[in-house]
């Protein structure tokens, strides 16, 4: 293919990334990439020391999907930034299509459960909350089979693989445990069942715990916005 087009964004993404995004930079050369411009220019700007460049690159790459497996490594590395939207675009990829040797990078992404920064715990409650069944068993039997992971994510990681089993009464027992990490779990299965018990989340945005609080917030707002939009829809 013609990567001229291609070249030329990524060039205009070094000297001028304010006028990129108000052109919409970022989407037109995600395009590039869908019609075959070279992965490895990617691989060259996670290499830039300019966080809001690599950004712009982390952001292209969740969006390729399993197209980008071949990055994983240079990927993985960007989850030790302390700017939390750099970590979490790389936790998500990591956290989507990591297998073999990135697998310890996947277990990584719970460990965000500690972090020091208060933002990447929520950001990294929120990427488990979207995992699917089958990479949340992964998870489990990978950490089980290589001792990874305390008991506490293991009991935490079971309660969601049989999230739909649990009651209101389970799930509110572990948002008010005494065991932080079980805390997090606790919210995360009431968002992963929010349907069905949306009353846990609600009483959650009141937690004495900031983490749980926070991400209650943030998850009630996301789905009164779906809902709102789902009701727009319908009236049309």
């Amino acid at each position: 293919m013609d990567e001229t087009n291609g070249l030329r964004l990524i060039e205009k993404l070094k000297e001028d990334q304010g006028k990129f995004r108000e052109e919409g930079g970022a989407y037109q050369l995600l395009q590039e990439y869908f019609d075959g411009l070279s992965k490895e220019t990617l691989r060259d700007l996670l290499c830039c020391e300019d966080k809001s460049i690599r950004q712009t690159a982390l952001w292209i790459i969740s969006e390729l999907g399993e197209d980008s497996k071949a990055l994983l490594e240079e990927v993985a590395a960007q989850m030790n930034d302390d700017n939390p939207l750099i970590c979490y675009y790389a936790s998500e990829i990591v956290a989507c299509i990591a297998a073999d040797k990135y697998m310890d990078d996947f277990m990584r992404v719970f460990g965000f459960f500690e972090h020091s920064n208060a933002k990447i715990r929520t950001l990294s409650m929120f990427i488990i909350s979207r995992l699917s069944d089958s990479r949340i068993q992964e998870a489990y039997s990978y950490s089980v089979n290589n001792k990874i992971l305390s008991s506490s994510h293991e009991k935490g990681l079971v309660s969601l693989m049989n999230v739909n089993t649990l009651t209101a009464s389970d799930i509110t027992a572990m948002i008010d445990s005494d065991d932080f990490i079980i805390r997090k779990y606790g919210v995360i299965a009431a968002s992963r069942v929010y349907e069905k018990y949306p009353e846990i989340m609600k009483k959650s945005v009141n937690s004495e715990d900031s983490d749980v609080r926070d991400f209650s917030k943030d998850e009630v707002q996301a789905k009164a916005e779906i809902a709102q939009l789902f009701h727009r829809i319908q009236k049309h």
